[in-house]
């Protein structure tokens, strides 16, 4: 286990929405997956200094900020390339295909899906039927 206390399994979700950002958060929650929250891309960099050990980082695009959410992906990509991403945002068309993410769901996110494919990331996808 990391020296701050995180598990491997831990999940940054970065969301500008509150009441997505709460739902998402809820839905991985209930399987056990250890949750932090950031309300955009900024805050998100000061808890990926603060925290080893997260594992999955869920995004949305266009946030408030200095940064985005593309920003925080290049940022990712340079600085921390094993934690994988995953883009949730209403600018993404149908494809769940993206050139800088490990996948991009597009808003409204199906709930089954979305913690379906952020375990299956994490190899965590051992529930027959997933």
């Amino acid at each position: 286990m990391p020296r701050d206390g995180s598990r491997p399994d831990t999940v940054l979700i970065v969301e500008d929405e509150v009441l997505v950002r709460l739902d998402l958060a809820d839905q991985l929650r209930s399987t056990g997956l250890t949750v932090l929250e950031a309300s955009n891309a900024d805050e998100a960099l000061v808890v990926l200094e603060a925290i080893d050990g997260i594992a999955l980082v869920v995004s949305d695009i266009r946030m408030p900020g200095a940064a985005d959410g593309l920003d925080l992906v290049g940022w990712l990509r340079r600085e921390r390339p094993a934690i994988k991403i995953v883009l949730v945002s209403g600018y993404i068309g149908t494809k769940s295909t993206s050139p800088i993410a490990d996948l991009a769901l597009a808003k409204p996110v199906d709930r089954a899906r979305f913690v379906r494919e952020v375990r299956r990331l994490l190899g965590k996808d051992h529930t027959a039927g997933a």
